[in-house]
């Protein structure tokens, strides 16, 4: 069952005041309930020139999020005995890349899932936004970013610090295509899409698809939003380039969480129990681990190119919640996620 959002929704209110002050372009709302409900809310724009509002059904850049299913992937491979979580990565590897890339002999796949491996992350500075703005439409694949993490040292032995690096989780979906022998897209699809039924999500492409909301970003440094939709920062990447919905979002948490469609019990305990200490809470396999007050919430937040998103579920009262905006947000703000908690769930014990 879905609950419509109304103009004069109290969730619909909260999103339109939030977005304002954010000064995002729009957002969508998804929450979820242990009893397969949903309820949505959508303000703002979708585009501009020509205008469409927002709606809940509209697809954004889901940015990070991306790694949770790519460790989804890895984990499900792990159970199958195709590959194990103390496989060092360069086994997986082009042999060229082997010796090139810091840690790749000792850092294991467990370790980029936790993002503690020591690689450095490839965005680190502004080369690959520089190759991006000669060829904004090239198609980036996650092997075409391995000479961008070789002759770079080390930044840590693995597996003594939690450190976010894209790096960890491009190399995990080199590790996936090799095990698979197929490209991201199509073990995706078979791996996490359909089993979950998420109908409106795949990883980017062009042209973009018509439900694509358009992203907005400050890219000249200017405070003004401008449309970056048609730049190409990682459409066929595991760490951040898959398009999705709230609502398909939502189907995820609960293939995910729930039915043991995606992963048995044993690998949501080990993928939120197996974790580094990371700033206010810890990171498993491709899951931030947290505390609120009102008990565990796992998730993740993501952003991308005109875009940005926050994941989360709470096991304890069987809850997710979605929220995507098309565009970062100019001002400061608390995460929307942690300002619904109240109206969600009441206030804490």
């Amino acid at each position: 069952m879905t609950t419509p959002s109304k103009a004069d929704d109290p969730l619909t209110v909260f999103l339109r005041q939030y977005v304002e002050h954010a000064g995002l372009p729009g957002g969508v709302i998804g929450i979820g309930y242990g009893d397969g409900s949903m309820r949505f809310a959508a303000t703002g724009y979708a585009s501009v020139n020509p205008d469409h509002g927002m709606t809940r059904d509209r697809q954004f850049y889901i940015g990070s999020l991306t790694k949770m299913m790519t460790a989804v992937v890895i984990v499900q491979l792990a159970s199958e005995k195709r590959l194990d979580l103390t496989d060092p990565v360069a086994k997986w590897l082009p042999e060229e890349f082997r010796d090139k890339i810091a840690n790749a002999k000792v850092a294991t796949i467990r370790d980029l899932l936790r993002n503690s491996s020591g690689i450095p992350d490839y965005l680190d500075g502004e080369f690959f936004f520089e190759l991006v703005g000669r060829d904004p439409q090239h198609g980036w694949r996650n092997r075409e970013l391995l000479p961008l993490m070789a002759g770079r040292d080390a930044h840590f032995k693995p597996g003594t610090k939690y450190d976010p690096s894209n790096s960890n989780y491009i190399l995990l979906g080199v590790v996936i295509e090799q095990v698979e022998g197929d490209l991201i897209e199509a073990v995706f699809n078979r791996r996490i899409f359909e089993p979950a039924q998420m109908r409106n999500t795949s990883f980017g492409r062009y042209p973009r698809p018509d439900d694509l909301a358009r992203g907005f970003d400050d890219a000249n440094g200017d405070g003004k939003l401008e449309d970056v939709t048609d730049f190409d920062v990682g459409d066929q990447l595991a760490d951040g380039g898959v398009i999705s919905t709230a609502e398909d979002l939502l189907k995820f948490a609960r293939a995910l969480f729930v039915d043991g469609v995606l992963l048995g019990p044993n690998g949501v305990a080990r993928a939120t129990t197996d974790v580094l200490f990371a700033g206010e809470g810890s990171y498993g396999y491709g899951l931030m681990v947290g505390k609120s007050d009102w008990g565990p919430v796992w998730g993740h937040d993501g952003t991308y190119f005109g875009y940005s998103g926050e994941f989360s579920y709470f096991p304890k009262q069987d809850t997710a919640v979605v929220f995507l905006a098309n565009g970062r947000a100019l001002n400061e703000v608390p995460r929307l996620t942690g300002m619904l908690l109240t109206g969600l769930f009441g206030k804490p014990e």
